[in-house]
């Protein structure tokens, strides 16, 4: 009698089974395939014998099977929808694939359940797309707070210091270490501001790297010297072997510092204290390969594939990180990506410590590449005329005063009109401008000046650097643009220049 009603059933509803975009099955009251269900067959690649009955079932992932069959049993009992999720086995790509199950019953005018027919769309797709969106939204979460917390670090500590300048005289001792803390505070937040900023110019493809023939020693003895107080203070046993003859890459020799510094810094937080760690270079393949290899913590295994993504810190290491924001390793991939290398990681496991391995092309002796001149040495104290205009004033201020003391005239500006005004009349010979001001923003204020003062030298003072605000700062008559927080040796130099020259310096 089950098969006479589930042969009616499908008789029923195998038109609009056949015609439907989806898998479409037809059983009887008791879940069993009674014939042969072509779009079925079709996804699974198994043929009407093999899917006859419940052998259906052995195209599902066997930990679902439980969960979609009490899921039927439930409908069933109460003659209602069935909607589930299972994994189906899918003969083209060779793997289980995600589906979303519904069925309906099929139901006598005495209230018996005489069939079930339902569909199964492939939605594998969409809820990988929906988890990956889930773990990035996760990450980005996970981000912003370490971010918010990194940058609020460095405030108490300036608070603190600021107010004992406030209570101590000038040549008491107490005042040079508040200075000290301010100075040492305000550079680590310039540090991960720059991190921050270098990571999305590389993920936009926007960060530029100035190479030039160099030996790879010169950035390795440079994030050597960067990264000694730190191995220092922990204690570790540090050795260095680097090779006689020279390392010949084509790279940018900061970006390098940068890059070895950030993976020496790393062995040295993740080593416990009086450690080793070596630092080797040598010739392997025709390549430049730096091995950093310590004796700390080590890397689960698990972790190694995504440990130069984005903000991958393993959580056992989390509490060594002393301040970062998780992007140094993600730099580190992007930076000698951009010098045409690679950088892998090994580890046995916890506790094993970890080699990190960075290879670069090795330039041959018929590649000849130009060296960049020589940064020009900074001139005489001669003091000039300084225009400083800036809404900030605490910034305005003390960049004032800064450059007051390097014995420069120096006024300044709360807004872009008022700017433009003294510049009629101080006639400087630097204008620093900052771009975000009110009534007259930066540009334009550059553009009056230009005119009223065409050999002064200006500079623009922006927390922003894409390529689109370098282009707009150059159209508007800029010869330089520095983003904040600015180095105020940067600043000094320009300055020195066009001290030295007496007119404009070249961009």
């Amino acid at each position: 009698m089950q098969g006479a009603t589930a042969t009616a059933t499908e008789s029923r509803f195998e038109p609009r089974a056949r015609s439907a975009a989806s898998m479409v099955w037809i059983t009887d009251a008791d879940g069993c395939f009674t014939t042969n269900q072509p779009t079925w067959a079709a996804y699974t690649g198994q043929h009407a014998d093999d899917h006859r009955g419940l052998g259906w079932q052995r195209a599902l992932h066997p930990d679902d099977l439980s969960s979609i069959w009490r899921a039927w049993l439930a409908a069933r009992e109460q003659r209602s929808m069935y909607v589930a999720e299972a994994r189906v086995w899918h003969a083209q790509s060779g793997r289980y694939r995600r589906c979303e199950v519904r069925a309906v019953p099929d139901v006598e005018a005495d209230g018996r359940v005489r069939g079930w027919v339902g569909t199964c769309v492939d939605v594998h797709e969409r809820r990988s797309s929906d988890q990956a969106l889930r773990i990035a939204d996760r990450r980005k979460d996970e981000f912003m707070g370490v971010l918010a917390h990194e940058l609020r670090n460095p405030l108490a500590p300036i608070r603190n210091a600021v107010h004992v300048l406030k209570v101590c005289r000038e040549d008491d001792a107490r005042s040079t270490w508040a200075r000290s803390i301010i100075e040492r505070q305000v550079e680590q937040m310039a540090r991960l501001l720059d991190d921050l900023l270098d990571l999305t110019r590389i993920t936009r493809g926007k960060l530029e790297v100035r190479r030039e023939r160099l030996d790879l020693a010169v950035p390795l003895e440079r994030a050597i010297e960067t990264s000694r107080p730190l191995l220092d203070a922990q204690g570790h046993d540090f050795e260095v072997r680097l090779p006689s003859e020279p390392l010949l890459v084509d790279g940018d020799g900061p970006r390098l510092g940068q890059v070895f510094a950030n993976l020496l810094n790393n062995a040295a937080k993740y080593t416990d204290r009086g450690g080793r760690i070596c630092l080797s270079a040598a010739v392997e393949d025709a390549q430049a390969v730096v091995r950093i290899r310590d004796n700390g913590i080590g890397i689960d295994p698990a972790v190694l594939p995504g440990l130069f993504r984005l903000y991958a810190q393993a959580v056992p290491a989390r509490d060594r990180a002393q301040g970062g924001l998780g992007i140094g390793l993600a730099l580190v991939r992007g930076l000698i990506e951009m010098h045409g290398g690679s950088v892998d990681a090994s580890s046995d496991g916890p506790g094993t410590g970890t080699e990190v391995v960075v290879r670069l092309p090795l330039l041959q002796d018929e590649e000849v590449l130009p060296n960049l001149p020589p940064a020009p040495r900074p001139p005489g104290s001669r003091g000039v005329r300084i225009l400083i205009a800036d809404d900030n004033h605490d910034a305005a201020q003390t960049l004032s005063v800064l450059l007051e003391v390097l014995g420069h005239e120096v006024c300044t500006a709360s807004d872009g009109l008022e700017a433009v005004d003294l510049a009629g009349r101080f006639q400087p010979s630097v204008a620093l401008l900052d771009i975000g001001m009110p009534r007259l923003d930066g540009y334009a204020a550059a553009r009056r000046i230009r005119e009223l003062v065409p050999a002064a030298v200006l500079i623009a003072t922006t927390g922003w650097c894409r390529t689109e605000d370098l282009r707009r700062a150059a159209e508007a008559g800029f010869d330089h643009h520095l983003v904040k927080p600015i180095d105020p040796d940067q600043v000094a130099r320009l300055v020195a220049l066009a001290a030295q020259e007496g007119t404009r310096a070249a961009p």
